[in-house]
């Protein structure tokens, strides 16, 4: 028998990754897929299921293949996935409809129905949820309810997409308890489905979602078939995980609220963790149930790197003869190098990157994308530093509103695709006036799954105990003449927000 070996697995909304770490963290395997999301009407953001689980067999096999382990050096497959996913299912676990990703806006009339027919403060301190707001499956499934009605009586359960592949692989319908507080129908408090919440709002019983529990729960026998088409045993330990929010913060060796994770993937996120449920009074933070000592609380906008992949889709051509002719394999790389060409500020351009509505800070799923100050002299590569600009803007917006509620705060520990750019990453640095510490995996998430794992299967002892991966790279440390400007800079960037959206941040 070769190392232990520890499987994470990340369910995104853009694509799905699977890394192998050793117990030390140290990445041994690794493979991803992109899959397309599925968008043909105006507030559309749907993912097809079979595609996504699919996908998982693939990279699992593919990342096993790459590294010199069996089968029977896996010692726990630990999961992360997006949150606030939402699809309807049979008893047999095929899907009725595809998956509901948080980006999806098409059921903004029933969360304004909610809004204006329920208490949405009680609501927020019940669930931790700002449930006025149609990211969440609270008022997906009221969409489903209200527009597709046949459907709704024949469905047997609403899940997550991590419940949907687990069920494929196990026959178990189970919902960790991040998951099932990301719905909008979980009590923190008390960690079970709100009945107020299932009879009032919903008119349903709670045996229409799956059994919750805690994030370190195995699942017990794999099944043979999809067993044989990863590469591993059936009796592996498949650990349910959490919601990649909260794994990255794991994976980041966030255990408290004196490290707060940064994360910038697809979307981006801020989170602390805390022992005790947290609120904002006008409710512009969420909190989310990790494990039953412990919350996660932060706030997350929906366009993050989005933003640069809207850019890199648009003129994907033009981009990759770009990026060959410069000597990069990645378009992403050639955004960097583009953005480290021009002044900090993007010499007045700025934008508000709401391509897919907004969240944190502001809560509008109207909201739309605009590009202010846009003169003769600027280029492609300002707009693509505006953008990044303008992420780390709304993030800024995040981070005050938690400072406010939480002051503990020493460290910020940078993760997700956004960390592999240094040009950035000192941008956050500047707008933040704070150093960033940047995570020692570039995929927090995903080493926070495997970390699951660890603890689950008793190689860790508890989510207190760092492996030494969890350690920063490097530090970014602001520019004091960059402050300065990104101060100003801010500040329209504010000025903008009412102008357009006709209402103030702060």
């Amino acid at each position: 028998m070769g190392r232990k070996a520890y499987l994470g697995i990340d369910i995104g909304t853009s694509g799905i990754r699977c890394n192998i770490f050793d117990i030390e963290g140290n990445q041994i395997g690794f493979d991803y897929m992109e899959y397309p999301t599925i968008c043909t009407e105006k507030g559309m953001l749907e993912l097809e299921p079979n595609n996504v689980f699919k996908s998982l067999l693939e990279v699992v096999g593919n990342s096993i293949a790459k590294c010199s382990i069996s089968s029977g050096d896996i010692r726990s497959i630990g999961i992360s996935s997006q949150m606030h996913s939402f699809l309807a299912v049979d008893k047999d676990g095929n899907n009725l409809t595809n998956v509901i990703t948080w980006g999806d806006t098409r059921s903004m009339d029933e969360a304004k129905f909610i809004e204006q027919n329920y208490d949405c403060g009680i609501l927020y301190r019940k669930t931790g949820c700002r449930v006025q707001h149609p990211m969440y499956p609270l008022s997906n499934i009221l969409w489903v309810k209200n527009k597709m009605k046949e459907l709704f009586k024949n469905t047997y359960k609403f899940v997550t997409i991590k419940e949907f592949i687990v069920f494929k692989l196990s026959g178990e319908f189970v919902i960790d308890v991040t998951d099932a507080s990301a719905t909008g129908c979980l009590n923190i408090n008390n960690f079970k489905w709100d009945r107020d919440i299932l009879k009032d709002i919903l008119k349903i019983n709670e045996d229409k979602f799956g059994a919750v529990k805690e994030c370190t729960y195995m699942v017990k026998g794999i099944k043979k078939k999809y067993a044989g088409r990863m590469g591993i045993k059936t009796n592996t330990p498949l650990v349910i995980g959490s919601g990649d929010g909260i794994m990255a913060n794991i994976g980041c060796g966030g255990f408290d609220d004196t490290s707060m994770s940064c994360t910038i993937g697809t979307s981006g996120a801020l989170r602390i963790a805390v022992d005790k449920p947290l609120f904002d009074e006008q409710g512009r933070t969420w909190c989310y149930c990790f494990t039953k000592d412990k919350w996660i609380s932060g706030g997350a906008i929906n366009n993050g790197g989005i933003v640069l992949k809207y850019f890199r889709n648009q003129f994907r051509e033009q981009f990759e003869k770009e990026a060959l002719r410069a000597g990069y394999e990645d378009i992403y790389d050639l955004f960097s190098y583009y953005a480290s060409q021009i002044n900090p500020g993007s010499d007045g351009l700025t934008f508000l990157p709401f391509l897919t509505g907004e969240r944190a800070p502001g809560w509008n799923a109207d909201a739309t994308g605009t590009l202010l100050g846009l003169r003769f002299m600027h280029s492609k590569k300002h707009i693509i530093r505006a953008g990044m600009e303008s992420v780390i803007y709304n993030m800024y917006s995040i981070y005050k509103m938690i400072e406010k509620i939480d002051g503990n705060v020493e460290q910020i520990i940078a993760n997700g695709g956004y960390a592999n750019s240094d040009v950035w990453l000192q941008i956050q640095a500047d707008i933040f006036n704070k150093e960033i510490a940047v995570a020692g995996v570039k995929e927090a998430s995903v080493l926070g799954a495997a970390y699951t794992g660890m603890v689950s299967v008793g190689d860790v002892k508890n989510f207190k105990q760092p492996v030494s991966r969890m350690k920063p790279l490097k530090v970014i440390k602001p520019k004091e003449k960059n402050v300065v400007l990104y101060r100003e800079m801010y500040s329209e960037f504010l000025d903008n927000y009412s102008a357009i959206l006709g209402k103030k941040l702060f």
